[in-house]
């Protein structure tokens, strides 16, 4: 309960502030990608990456010449594959995140990121190879952190990198889920 009145009072916060202020922005983009996923299992003889994809749009709300907030709307897949001996068990958590990443800008066109991002559940899904899977106590609300870089190639084409990490279970038996991609950003500047 307080997570969710936490994340709900830092998003209205952010929103009222943006509001309220002269605040310029900069880099409005749709991205797309692709991550490589894993994630700890309980029991597990190994823990595989697997890919996901990542999309949704951003911008940067720019507070100083070269500090601002880097926001957005993702729609993120977070993949897992599990060994259990000779049992094989993969799925995916997809979620709607909310990043909330603080900005450092090296130029107009490029800067670094980290920061958490609010996470809402989606869907679940789950297979095996010895018949039927299911994930329990699926987290409805998550909080990963991200660490990246962002840049522009060209005034229209740019490339996000990153990694994310979730301390803390997922689901019942799943848990450190870690993801590092690339998202090609399509920019509106």
């Amino acid at each position: 309960m307080f997570k969710k009145l936490f994340t709900a009072a830092t998003v209205i916060f952010s929103m009222v502030s943006v509001a309220h202020a002269e605040v310029a922005y900069s880099m409005p983009a749709l991205e797309v990608g692709f991550k490589l996923n894993t994630m700890d299992a309980d029991t597990a003889t190994s823990n595989k990456q697997t890919q996901a994809f990542q999309a949704g749009g951003s911008i940067v709300f720019d507070f100083a010449e070269n500090f601002g907030l880097k926001t957005g709307l993702m729609y993120s897949e977070r993949t897992f594959k599990n060994e259990f001996g000779a049992v094989e068990r993969k799925g995916k958590l997809t979620y709607f995140d909310i990043p909330l990443h603080v900005m450092f800008k090296f130029e107009d066109y490029a800067g670094i990121f980290f920061g958490p991002s609010f996470s809402t559940k989606l869907g679940d899904e789950c297979s095996s190879n010895a018949g039927s899977c299911s994930l329990t106590d699926v987290k409805s609300t998550i909080i990963p952190l991200t660490f990246g870089a962002q840049f522009k190639m060209t005034p229209n084409l740019g490339l996000n990198l990153f990694f994310e990490t979730i301390s803390g279970e997922v689901a019942d038996g799943l848990k450190s889920s870690r993801g590092v991609g690339a998202n090609l950003l399509f920019a509106f500047d």
